[in-house]
């Protein structure tokens, strides 16, 4: 695996947890979880479908203040 696809599943594995946590409904933790979804979207071009809708679907949690589940 290159180091650009590394670092994409790093981050993506990062806030995969971060959300599993509920971090993103904890007004100390949201810091960290929306520099994760920057950090995931500036790889848009390169993410396909599923990745995609991942990060939609936490921008969306994110907003509404919707639990992950």
């Amino acid at each position: 695996m290159n180091k650009i696809r590394e670092k994409i599943k790093n981050n993506f594995d990062a806030l995969e947890d971060a959300m599993k946590a509920q971090k993103h409904l904890d007004e100390e933790s949201i810091v960290e979880v929306l520099m994760l979804i920057e950090a995931c979207s500036k790889y848009w071009r390169v993410l396909d479908d599923e990745h995609r809708d991942f990060v939609n679907a936490v921008r969306f949690a994110v907003e509404e203040e919707k639990p992950w589940e």
